[in-house]
């Protein structure tokens, strides 16, 4: 993706946007809006121009506008009501005022998850953007909290999402009201896509792969005591059955069922997916440590009416040794943690809020990363130095900084990695030898991903947002 703010190919990806917007809720495309938000907005004062940054002026006299009608609801894209107006460029909001001219408040969003809300700023002297998701964070945009990109990088994302069907549009208004507790017509997102579970089959086959490639020739040939040690892992045969998902609470709807199915028949000679980091049995894959908690979710809640469908957090590879759960309300509702087993869990996710994406991992380890300052979230933030991040905790190896989820990609996303992500990465340390494998697969113990927070291998544990 480019560095520099393209007007030009800003403004088509914008109008690409309302096209499919415009068509998508129903209307005819003969109808689309030809003026320029610039033809639109005029006459512009000379005040207002002169404070404009010549390349988003450019933009603007490109970009097709809409005038936002309440009582239609049309929203530019679901996070983005539409381009502001010109009254509203240099809002009269004190966080804002504070940066004099610096910052124009380009789209306004759709306010998903609170009033507050801000949507996209454009930072006239980088000539970047971001989403910002809240006026009080303006006190560290200029502290790399969440990541400033080119415009256009952030539309053709949009577009992507689109693209992929993550986000798709409708055009029964009624229907959407009545289904869904947020209305940002004609779009509606969705929490997983079929697009996602083959990236993530993909990404697994391909760790499977360099695993198996790399086996000791005469594993399957070594002493006795290795022979009953292999003979005990043919248990592991992949896709688990029906009746293991049943048995482990795994609702049909959800993507880490869609995964797990969707995997091809492999017959597993080893074990470690990465260092400490194992494949499951059947009987220890429906042993989930928080799965007889499911049902605290029940609680009342002020957004939340369908909270039965709401997943829990699932141990998908196990750990060596325990630490306390990154997870507290609602599965423990007095707020005080307990021990559960390290290893990669699948983030929970409520059915009512489509925007949190279903296929989000976390990485708990049975020790904090990050005390070295040289351990990095997703946005390149080292822990230490993120916000709230203290040392890092047990839990922050490929996630992002607290505020990296509003990069104006996935606004709204918890603050995990997708499953694909961390497994491509891990397939890439087997490939280029970062870790060794012998016939049990990967070896080294879980201490080793101590290795993120020092300056020899920190990237390695890297995984860009």
């Amino acid at each position: 993706m480019s560095l520099k703010f393209d007007p030009d190919l800003s403004a088509h990806l914008h109008n690409q946007i309302l096209e499919q917007a415009w068509i998508g809720a129903g209307r005819d495309a003969d109808s689309i809006p030809s003026k320029s938000w610039w033809e639109e907005s005029s006459p512009i004062p000379f005040d207002l121009a002169s404070r404009l940054n010549p390349k988003l002026i450019r933009f603007l006299r490109s970009a097709k506008a809409i005038i936002f009608d309440p009582d239609s609801g049309f929203n530019l894209f679901y996070y983005l009501i539409a381009l502001n107006g010109k009254d509203d460029l240099f809002a009269s909001i004190s966080m804002l005022r504070w940066w004099g001219d610096r910052y124009v408040w380009l789209y306004p969003s759709t306010r998903i998850q609170s009033d507050e809300e801000v949507g996209i700023l454009f930072d006239q002297e980088t000539e970047l953007a971001a989403f910002v998701p809240h006026w009080e964070e303006m006190i560290w945009c200029d502290r790399r909290r969440w990541p400033w990109r080119p415009l256009q990088n952030i539309l053709q994302v949009y577009l992507d999402m689109a693209d992929e069907g993550k986000i798709t549009t409708y055009s029964d208004r009624q229907k959407r009201s009545e289904d869904y507790s947020f209305e940002t017509f004609p779009w509606e997102t969705h929490q997983y896509t079929v697009m996602d579970v083959e990236r993530a089959v993909g990404a697994f086959t391909r760790l499977l792969d360099a695993i198996e490639i790399r086996l000791p020739s005469n594993s399957m040939h070594t002493t006795q005591d290795n022979d009953h040690k292999q003979s005990s892992l043919e248990d592991i045969v992949l896709p688990y059955s029906e009746s293991v998902l049943d048995a482990s609470f795994i609702e049909a709807d959800w993507f880490i069922r869609s995964f797990l199915a969707a995997l091809p028949i492999r017959h597993l000679k080893f074990r470690h997916l990465a260092p400490g980091i194992r494949l499951q049995t059947p009987t220890e894959f429906t042993n989930q440590p928080l799965a007889d908690r499911r049902h605290n979710v029940l609680i009342p809640d002020l957004y939340s009416t369908n909270q039965e469908t709401s997943s829990f957090p699932l141990l998908l590879f196990r750990g060596e040794r325990e630490n306390k759960s990154p997870w507290t309300r609602p599965w423990f509702p007095d707020g005080k943690a307990e021990n559960i087993p390290s290893g990669l869990y699948i983030e929970p996710t409520d059915k009512d809020y489509n925007w949190k994406s279903d296929n989000q991992s976390r990485l708990l380890l049975p020790f904090s990363v990050g005390g070295n300052a040289f351990a990095r979230s997703s946005n390149g933030i080292p822990f230490k130095d993120a916000m709230f991040a203290g040392a890092g905790g047990p839990d922050r190896l490929y996630k992002g900084g607290f505020l990296s989820g509003y990069s104006g990609y996935s606004p709204w996303d918890s603050r995990g990695s997708y499953l694909h992500k961390v497994l491509e990465s891990w397939a890439e340390r087997v490939e280029l030898g970062d870790w060794q494998v012998d016939e049990d697969g990967v070896v080294g113990g879980i201490d080793m991903f101590k290795e993120a927070d020092t300056e020899e291998h920190w990237r390695e544990y890297f995984n860009p947002w």
